[in-house]
């Protein structure tokens, strides 16, 4: 089986194919990472030190900036599909998708840059240009705050939409099968994963400042409101990669699509356990548990 891409013309076959070949590779980057930050340590760990101690082995940048290129521009490549789908108007579709390359291009070039070009002993000394400028790690915290709000408020309002759905004998979202929620699931998650990329790759980048002010961009991640934004994330990084697989499988094997109902069940049992031991992680030590 050669995939359902093989069907498309032009630079849009390119990109199908990217989208796959990207998502097998970030099987590996983006799940190693996930590990380091989320299993072996908790965010609010991976402070300027360790940071400074990771940038001192090449591999380890040549890792960060293959995990950057390949998950920011399949995020932006993926996000094109939703802009597609929702911009109706010619004119606002044409915006909307300029702004999400102009996206992809200031966020690669900003993200390598602060990769390649971080020097620890330089910045260690806190002297450069807005070393001292607290309000900009104050502005990220704000942001995260934004982002967990809107996330919590939008789960509460799922939740009692799907429960009073439920309750007046109504199929909620689809009647099209396990395929459409997954589908829904996966666009979602998507769109979650890139914002929050954005957000790190902003933070990330003030490591270049100064180490006291990328250290209290860092501290936000241990306040206990950002708790459930953490592990949310990490279930949406786990659903989002194992759920393309099961794209993956669907596309070049010959049943696949047969699967679809047991493959989804599988990839969403998979999913809770493998946020399971990341949630006690990051709770017990963001809380000082134990």
């Amino acid at each position: 089986m050669g995939g359902a891409g093989i069907t498309i013309p032009g630079a849009e076959r390119l990109i199908w194919y990217f989208m796959r070949v990207s998502g097998v590779l970030l099987i590996v980057l983006a799940g190693g990472h996930l590990f380091v930050t989320h299993y072996l340590n908790v965010p609010s760990e991976t402070t300027f030190d360790f940071v400074a101690a990771r940038w001192a082995n090449p591999y380890w940048r040549t890792f960060d900036w293959l995990l950057l290129m390949l998950a920011l521009w399949h995020g932006v490549l993926g996000l094109r599909y939703s802009i597609q789908d929702y911009l109706r108007t010619p004119a606002i579709r044409t915006a909307g998708l300029g702004a999400a390359w102009a996206l992809g291009v200031v966020f690669f070039a900003l993200g390598t840059v602060t990769i390649f070009a971080f020097d620890a002993e330089a910045v260690a000394v806190n002297t450069g240009p807005l070393s001292d400028a607290m309000w900009i790690a104050d502005l990220i915290g704000l942001s995260l705050y934004v982002f967990a709000a809107v996330t919590y408020v939008s789960i509460v309002l799922l939740a009692v939409w799907l429960i009073r759905s439920l309750f007046r004998g109504q199929m909620p979202i689809y009647t099209g099968g396990p395929g459409q929620y997954a589908w829904a699931l996966h666009r979602a998650t998507g769109i979650g994963v890139l914002f929050f990329l954005l957000v790190h790759i902003i933070d990330i980048s003030l490591i270049g400042l100064g180490s006291e002010l990328y250290d209290r961009s860092v501290a936000f991640y241990a306040q206990p409101v950002l708790i459930p934004m953490e592990i949310l994330l990490v279930g949406a990084v786990v659903y989002h990669t194992l759920n393309g697989v099961r794209v993956m499988t669907i596309d070049f094997t010959s049943g696949g699509y047969r699967r679809e109902k047991t493959s989804f069940a599988i990839v969403m049992i998979l999913t809770i356990l493998l946020t399971l031991p990341s949630a006690w992680i990051i709770v017990r030590a963001e809380l000082g548990w134990g």
